[in-house]
Parts: C-alpha cells; structure tokens; sequence
C-alpha cells in the first residue's frame, strides 16, 4: 500500500472527488433497496413507500422507518467509505483503525471526558439559542418534518423500544458516521491540506452541518472536534464509538425517564442549563485530558 502522507495534493483532492462520488452513488442504491426489501418486510405495497417517506411525521410508520434509516445510511457511510478503499487499493484498518488505543488509563478517562463534553455542548446549546439567526437560514436547516420523525421514533412505551432505539439511533449511527467522517474524510482533508488541525477542523464543521440542524451546530461542532481529536491522537475508531455511542443514548434515555427525572425532562426540553463557570471548569477538564492523550501519543511515537 502506498503511504497515506507521501500523496500529492492532487491525489488527495481526487480522493475526496471519488468518496462524495460513491457517497452519492451508495445513498441512491441503498434508498431504492431499502424501499423494496421494507416492502416485503412490513407487508407495504411498494406504490405507498414514496408516500410514507414523504410523511415521516406519521408515529404508525415509525418501525418502517428506522429499519429503511438503518439501511439507507449504513449504505451511505460504511458501504461508500468501504468501496473508496476498494477502489484506492487501501487496507480498510490502515484508514478505520479498528485497533485498540494505546494510550494509558484512556477507558477511565473516557467517562470524565464525555461527562465534561456534556456540560460544555449544554452550554453551547444555550448559546446557539440566543444567536441571531436569520429566518430564512434557519427554515433551510431546520426541517419540521425531520424533527417530528427524530420525535416519533424517540416515544418509547417499553423496555423493548428502549432496547431497539439503542440499536438504532445510538449505535448504528455512532458506528457508520465514525467510520465516514473520523475514518475516511478527515485523513483525506488532513492530507489535502498537509495539516491535521486544519483537516479535523473542516471534517467537522461538514458533520455539523449534514445534520441540518442549525439550533444545534455549535455544540455538534464542538463533540465533531472532541471526536476528530480523539480519533487522530488514540489512533483508534473504538474511542470515538464509545463516545459518539453515550452522546446518542442520552438522548433517548433522556426521553425514555423524562417523566421519571427532573433532569432528563430539562434535557428534552434543552433547558439543562450550566452557568459559565461549568462551563469553564468542565471545558479544562476536557483540556487536561486531551494534553495527557497527546502526551502519550508523543510517547509512542518516539518508540515506534
């Protein structure tokens, strides 16, 4: 395999070419496959498909739709980056390092990393809130549609829901967009412009905004760089997963306890508030891990 570094910046531009190119071709394929094996699946005459994904907002269409989410999106993220290191000739794990960290004590400093990105993505929502957005701005991101279909398949009556909304909106989603985002785009940014601030940096402001949330870019923005840092200096897709995973889940157990909780009721409600000083005090912490990661992965190079 060649060496990732010594491409050209032409190469590198050809690469991101390619990837959005399979990107594009993938997300058409599997949303047409995923239409037809849901049909045969939930017994849906595949005339009425078209018009169930164009009413997502309909609560007795939810288990159709998470299974055609999960399928339509493992086919544009993990089957598109998959096909790229096909079409390259890469090694799939040089790219989605599907390796453990080398990095000491990083399983105990992963809990005190995501607890401390939770507080500081609570105090960047409230901030986002109160930043002055134009209408037309906000109605292109923000589709209504979409945030009663993300509602709809958050409602969960039974432990089983819990269960199967794990599956689906914590997990797979955590899994295939590490994979795209942290695995494949950001080496090839890094590569194109020699840099991989500048490479975690634009990897991210693009995974904000493909969510098309513009309520919640800033503290998205924020968790795309604490990922995107995490994954360059661990050298490890695991840590990501883990932390991209329980960003995910609290959401839906959020949801799942909100009339059972104080706290996750104001966490569905986005009025988990933190005042600056938390803010402060848990953005070092973050900080503080970071600096012992790097530390670390300075460690290893010198021996490797």
């Amino acid at each position: 395999m060649q060496n990732y570094n010594e491409q050209n910046r032409i190469q590198y531009f050809a690469d991101i070419l390619i990837l959005i190119g399979l990107l594009l071709i993938s997300a058409i394929v599997f949303s047409l496959l995923g239409a037809l094996i849901s049909s045969a699946l939930f017994h849906i005459p595949l005339s009425d498909i078209l018009n169930l994904l164009g009413n997502t907002s309909d609560a007795s269409n939810i288990g159709f739709l998470k299974f055609y989410n999960a399928f339509a999106t493992f086919g544009a993220w993990v089957v598109s980056a998959f096909l790229f290191t096909k079409v390259r000739s890469y090694k799939v794990n040089s790219l989605w390092k599907f390796q453990m960290p080398k990095v000491r004590f990083i399983w105990a400093l992963l809990p005190v990393l995501f607890i401390s990105a939770v507080v500081v993505s609570a105090y960047l929502l409230n901030l986002n809130e109160r930043l002055p957005i134009p209408v037309s701005v906000r109605s292109f991101f923000n589709s209504a549609n979409s945030a009663k279909m993300l509602e709809n398949m958050l409602q969960m009556n039974t432990n089983l829901d819990l269960f199967v909304n794990i599956i689906c909106i914590a997990l797979f989603p955590a899994l295939f967009e590490e994979i795209f985002f942290r695995g494949t785009l950001q080496p090839l940014f890094s590569g194109f412009f020699k840099n991989h601030h500048v490479g975690i940096w634009l990897c991210s402001i693009t995974f904000a905004l493909v969510h098309l949330n513009i309520d919640q870019i800033m503290p998205m923005m924020f968790l795309a760089l604490v990922l995107g840092y995490l994954f360059y200096y661990t050298k490890s897709i695991y840590t990501n997963i883990l932390i991209h995973f329980l960003n995910n889940s609290l959401a839906i157990f959020a949801y799942y306890y909100q009339n059972n909780s104080g706290i996750a009721k104001q966490v569905v409600e986005n009025k988990f508030a933190p005042n600056m000083l938390s803010f402060f005090l848990f953005l070092g912490i973050i900080v503080s891990i970071f600096i012992f990661i790097i530390q670390q992965h300075k460690l290893n190079h010198k021996h490797e």
